[in-house]
């Protein structure tokens, strides 16, 4: 299916994580680690970082930093839902894969299937995290969760999780 041609299935980027849906991968993030929300460019109504740092975390990260091209925090694992549109999601995926630092991002599962994510990742180091049913995300700051169309999934990079699957 190509969503840009149907009229009710526009690609947005401003869609933004309930609690609920980074509680599903909290047991695989050590408690000692600071975490990069890395994806937080313009992104004022995400509440991301306060989750973390509500579920015991320390944290960094801006609303004013575009991970593309901003100075690389201090930090030991980034965790983050990258945009959903395909030319940006790509240069996002170079730039982890040039940085190197352990990770876990939500994307679309379809993705895996994509050309250009077996070409950017290294796929000795990448593992997938398969959440029990669909995640479901907020849409312009509002506590309603937007129903998706479409399943995520968790890619993991340099993690070595024992058991990618969660509930």
């Amino acid at each position: 299916m190509n969503f840009k041609d149907c009229k009710t299935l526009n690609v947005y980027d401003d869609y933004y994580t309930p609690e609920w849906v980074w509680k599903k991968i909290e047991h695989f993030v050590p408690k000692n680690k600071i975490i990069w929300e890395a994806c937080m460019l313009n992104a004022t109504n995400s509440k991301s970082m306060d989750i973390w740092r509500d579920m015991g975390y320390e944290v960094v990260g801006s609303t004013e930093w575009d991970i593309l091209d901003c100075d690389i925090p201090k930090c030991d694992i980034i965790i983050t839902n990258i945009p959903f549109e395909t030319k940006i999601k790509q240069k996002i995926l170079q730039r982890l894969m040039d940085l190197d630092i352990p990770f876990i991002i939500i994307m679309s599962g379809l993705n895996i299937f994509s050309n250009y994510f077996q070409d950017i990742m290294n796929l000795e180091h990448t593992q997938i995290i398969y959440p029990r049913g669909k995640l479901h995300y907020h849409k312009n700051g509002e506590e309603e969760v937007r129903k998706t169309v479409f399943y995520s999934v968790f890619v993991a990079y340099k993690m070595n999780i024992e058991n990618p699957w969660c509930h």
